[in-house]
């Protein structure tokens, strides 16, 4: 067989060695696989595949190199110049052309399997996208070894820009999956807005999931996922601004916001796309002079739901309470707990935000005040279940108490404040709607206090009066326990105030130490019977069996200086008690002159602390359990 001589310009090409600078070797693990064994006789030999054959296997990187490879031969040797006869310059074209040709064919091929990546998941398809990454690679770096390289002598598909036209298929590839994006088909959803971001929101969560899993690994060195991320955040937020450019219903403005503070961060977030994705980078779907608005239209509807919401519940408490356990109960603080809550949670969710929706606690404080107004009519109007409705709305009132407590974080300052003080003055509105009329019934009673009677029989006349209270407080027993002990325990102070103000109303004169001492004993005594009797039923208020104690130990002290030290530190334990309560009291000690009582005013008025204003103090402290405003409920002239 006649074997043609090699062309002028292979014989050239073939044996020169580029002036060219040198390129960095470029590993090619798969290298081995590119060889096809030829058989000699004696031996065999392994022989690299051709371009044709690795293009075919796609092998597209070791390709691609093969290319690489002739454009720096083709190209070293027409630095050097190979001469100028017509025959070798149109040998030399018809060479390049070959190559220009090859790397179309490459490069075509590179592209429909970049455009196959959303059917990526085999290894072999994994491993034919990652070959296409490697020929992208290879041909930016091939970009910038020619970088400097005078135009003529520079192969004229330099620069290629392979990367930027992968970033522009991309995008394109992008673009039309969610385009094609199908409808949301959940039938709950009616509205085609919602259905229309429901499906796109979908396509791109499914779509980010498979680059995670099955592309990803196929971009060696790069992170592939933030790339796709940053497309669909784009289309994402393309549409939606589109959506909203010419207003929305209540009901698609809500779902607009759940996509983007709920939805779309949930699915960037998930666990697959950790450390892949790096949602804090993407810009905001929406600019701020689209969101504002649509966040005012969401918290106006929530507003006005919460106050529908409300009437409504307060119409139906209107019902006869009902009895569970023994105790009335009713469902209203439940119910406004619930719609409370969960219009507060929805707007964080929705707008992203602890702060905005903190304004929808105006409408509880407008809910309380109407709850006050429906209460008080409660108590006036005297109806036959009067009595059932308020004992059931007592465990109302304590559990939104309760509620707001341990959930401060929901209410702006003032707002917590003035509710938890409307709530305070709830509560005092139906605990006095009982003691008022245990009060009226023990009238007879409290009259006997602090008179010669008293002084006497003191024994029997506190007797009388705790079996009265007794009688009471059974009549309480289907009355919620925790509210049961709140209900005792006020009428606990106001039974033991209105002792010490009959005591206080200058119907007798201790005109000795004799009667002095008895009366003291008198005090202790009762103190005793009374603290035994509330603490028993319920009452929380301990403190309070100090109060007869210290006003006992006045009476037997001879001293008008340590009268004058006792008072003052009795101030300091109840900072409401008073000159008015001086004077009254020390009228029953006839054994002080004039001027002593005068001196002893005079020293008090001087020594006692201030009231500490009501913002000094801890505002944790229910002041149902304070002491402290004990003698406010002791009213002398």
């Amino acid at each position: 067989m006649t074997v043609e001589p090699p062309s002028t310009l292979e014989r050239v090409i073939s044996p020169s060695k580029p002036k060219f600078p040198k390129f960095r070797k470029v590993n090619l693990p798969f290298f081995k696989k590119n060889l096809q064994v030829k058989d000699t006789g004696n031996q065999t030999s392994e022989i690299p595949l051709t371009f044709k054959q690795n293009l075919k296997e796609q092998h597209f990187a070791v390709a691609g190199k093969q290319l690489i490879n002739r454009e720096e031969r083709l190209f070293s040797v027409k630095q050097d110049g190979v001469g100028s006869s017509k025959s070798l310059v149109e040998e030399e074209e018809d060479y390049e052309e070959s190559l220009r040709k090859d790397f179309e064919e490459l490069l075509e091929e590179v592209w429909l399997t970049v455009e196959n990546s959303f059917e990526v998941q085999t290894e072999n398809e994994k491993e034919a996208l990652k070959q296409a990454v490697l020929v992208i690679q290879q041909e930016e770096e091939q970009d910038r070894r020619w970088e400097g390289v005078a135009e003529k002598e520079c192969p004229p598909w330099r620069p290629r820009c392979c990367r930027q036209t992968h970033d522009s298929l991309l995008q394109n590839m992008v673009q039309r999956r969610m385009e094609e994006a199908k409808l949301d088909s959940n039938t709950d959803i009616k509205s085609s807005v919602q259905k229309e971001i429901t499906g796109k929101g979908k396509q791109l969560k499914q779509d980010l999931l498979h680059i995670a899993e099955h592309v990803r690994s196929c971009y060696p060195g790069e992170n592939v996922c933030q790339l796709y991320a940053k497309l669909y955040h784009q289309e994402f937020c393309a549409k939606l601004r589109e959506i909203t450019e010419y207003g929305l219903s209540d009901a698609d403005c809500s779902h607009v916001l759940q996509w983007v503070n709920i939805h779309y961060p949930s699915i960037l977030r998930r666990k697959e796309l950790n450390g892949v994705i790096e949602y804090e980078q993407l810009e905001a779907l929406l600019p701020s002079n689209t969101l504002e608005p649509l966040e005012e239209q969401c918290l106006t509807q929530i507003e006005n739901e919460v106050q529908t919401w409300c009437l409504n519940i307060l119409k139906e408490e209107k019902a006869e309470p009902e009895l569970r356990d023994g105790c009335y109960f009713s469902p209203l603080a439940i119910d406004a707990i619930e719609c409370f809550h969960g219009a507060i949670k929805l707007a964080q969710e929705m707008l992203g935000s602890c702060s905005k929706p903190q304004r929808i606690t105006h409408q509880i404080k407008e809910f309380l005040n109407s709850y006050q107004d429906y209460l008080k009519n409660v108590t006036k109007s005297n109806q036959g279940n009067s009595n059932a409705v308020l004992k059931a709305n007592l465990l109302c009132i304590r559990q939104l108490r309760e509620h707001i407590r341990k959930n401060q974080e929901l209410f702006p300052a003032h707002i917590r404040t003035d509710c938890m003080d409307l709530l305070t003055n709830i509560r005092e509105l139906c605990h006095g709607y009982f003691t008022t009329s245990i009060h009226k019934d023990l009238k007879g009673k409290y009259s006997k206090l602090g008179t010669r009677e008293w002084l006497k029989h003191s024994e029997r006349v506190c007797g009388e009066l705790l079996d009265g209270v007794e009688t009471h407080i059974q009549k309480l027993t289907d009355l919620d326990k925790t509210c049961l002990q709140e209900l005792i325990s006020h009428l606990h102070k106001e039974v033991l105030a209105e002792y010490v103000r009959k005591t206080m109303k200058k119907k007798i004169k201790l005109e000795d130490e004799r009667e002095q001492q008895q009366a003291a004993k008198a005090l202790h005594d009762n103190n005793q019977k009374i603290h035994t009797l509330f603490t028993a039923a319920g009452s929380n208020l301990y403190d309070l069996k100090d109060v007869l104690p210290r006003l006992a130990e006045v009476l037997i002290i001879k001293d008008p200086q340590f009268i004058e030290l006792e008072l003052v530190n009795l101030s300091k334990s109840y900072p409401d008690f008073s000159e008015a309560h001086v004077r009254a009291w020390l009228h029953l000690k006839a054994t002080l002159s004039t001027p002593e009582r005068r001196m002893i005013k005079k020293t008090f008025s001087e020594l006692r602390e201030p009231n500490t204003p009501k913002e000094t103090e801890n505002q944790e402290q229910d002041p149902l359990y304070s002491s402290r405003d004990f003698f406010s409920k002791v009213l002398v002239k």
